[in-house]
């Protein structure tokens, strides 16, 4: 389970030490290892922990290890 930035969230354009990835490149995480069972990606306008407004964009993931190699 993980929550992940998207390209288009507000601090993508100012904080130097976080990841921001597009859809793709979260994908390409589970690629192969995990079965995805629940993703999701959502953009809004809403206030941070600290009360300023700004633009999330995120990706939500809930995903399983894969155990095929386990057959």
């Amino acid at each position: 389970m993980g929550n992940f930035f998207g390209l288009n969230d507000s601090w993508a354009k100012i904080e130097k030490q976080m990841v921001f990835l597009s859809k793709e490149q979260v994908l390409a995480l589970f690629k192969d290892s995990f079965n995805i069972i629940y993703f999701d990606e959502l953009e809004k306008e809403s206030k941070t922990g600290l009360g300023k407004m700004k633009h999330w964009h995120i990706y939500n993931v809930i995903a399983q290890k894969n155990t095929n190699w386990l057959l």
